[in-house]
């Protein structure tokens, strides 16, 4: 994907967020959680419209099984958007543990979204796909209180210049089609080794972040979204080799055969941690998550969800050290490995 269309489909998916573009409009939503997306929605169907079609090198032909299980929640929402917006839907996919039937107390709902052409037509059909979209997160949270992300959002118009670092097409191989379309055919570009080990690189430093200011964030929200980040990264570190990505399970094995046992180890640790995560939402957080605005999501949310309890609180704190070697680790092995010449 060119820089010109990656950055016009960056803004398009901040859009579906929220409605909001810049910290004016997160003020805005205060007054009215729709005023954001009336005001932004002409810039949008701008973005989509002047976004052109890129020639690619590769293709690929995807097939995906429809959804067979009947865990409630995803039956709630295949049931939510065929009444509101199947029309402006090329297809629905749950991946992740919800798309292989895995879940446990730890499971968010991962979910990817295809929007047609017809979602830009007008800014009535935008914004009532983006507002629909949002609402339906809250059938999202009633799975994972603590869900981090919402939807995975992609348009018809990338399907034939790919974002792979955005959504690897390997995942489509574990999804499952929840509505819509269950065939279609992606084309995509092979990224440069400088771009991958940039993006590697800036992911790595994000963590880092996050890992260093550890006291600051000791709520279940927080910690939960870091302990998820330091999950991805075996997948993301093994993207680095694969132009369609590795599938997150699949990523474990891999990167546990490339690296000795105790550089591994710490990630047994947080796995552990997934295994054994219970979570009660407090009341307060409870509201919060039914209002569903973005503005107090913003500023209360994440405080909101509770302070982790001490046993893990310490956990966390002497994992630290070990959790930052591993990062570093992999960061030295991709510069040795990756060509950037």
């Amino acid at each position: 994907m060119t820089n010109g269309n990656s950055k016009n489909f960056e803004v398009i998916r901040k859009y579906f967020k929220n409605g909001c573009l810049n910290q004016y409009d997160t003020l805005l939503s205060l007054l009215h959680h729709r005023l954001p997306y009336l005001k932004n929605a002409g810039i949008i169907l701008k973005l989509y419209q002047s976004s052109a079609i890129a020639v690619t090198n590769n293709s690929k032909n995807i097939q995906i099984n429809s959804y067979q299980a009947n865990y409630n929640h995803a039956i709630a929402m295949k049931n939510y958007l065929e009444k509101k917006i199947s029309k402006y839907v090329t297809g629905v996919f749950l991946h992740g543990s919800l798309g292989t039937n895995e879940l446990v107390q730890y499971s968010d709902f991962d979910a990817l979204v295809i929007l047609n052409h017809s979602t830009f037509n007008s800014k009535q059909s935008l914004i009532n796909v983006a507002t629909t979209l949002k609402k339906s997160e809250r059938i999202m949270q009633k799975m994972d209180p603590l869900q981090h992300h919402g939807w995975f959002i992609l348009t018809e118009k990338e399907l034939e210049d790919f974002p792979t670092r955005y959504f690897p097409p390997s995942l489509f191989e574990y999804a499952k089609c929840l509505m819509g379309n269950n065939r279609f055919q992606i084309h995509f570009r092979n990224q440069t080794n400088v771009i991958k080990l940039q993006l590697f690189k800036s992911y790595c430093k994000h963590l880092l972040s996050n890992i260093n200011r550890i006291e600051q964030n000791l709520n279940y929200y927080e910690v939960k979204s870091l302990l998820s980040g330091f999950m991805l990264l075996p997948s993301v570190y093994m993207q680095l080799k694969s132009p369609e990505g590795v599938f997150k399970k699949d990523s474990f094995n891999l990167l546990k055969g490339a690296l000795r046992q105790e550089e591994y180890e710490i990630m047994n640790q947080v796995s552990e941690i997934r295994a054994n995560w219970v979570y009660q939402p407090p009341m307060l957080y409870k509201i919060i998550l039914s209002l569903n605005s973005f503005a107090l999501n913003h500023f209360f949310k994440k405080k909101a969800s509770g302070k982790i309890p001490t046993p893990l609180k310490k956990k966390l704190l002497d994992m630290r050290p070990l959790m930052t070697t591993f990062i570093q680790t992999l960061l030295t092995k991709a510069n040795h490995e990756v060509q950037t010449d």
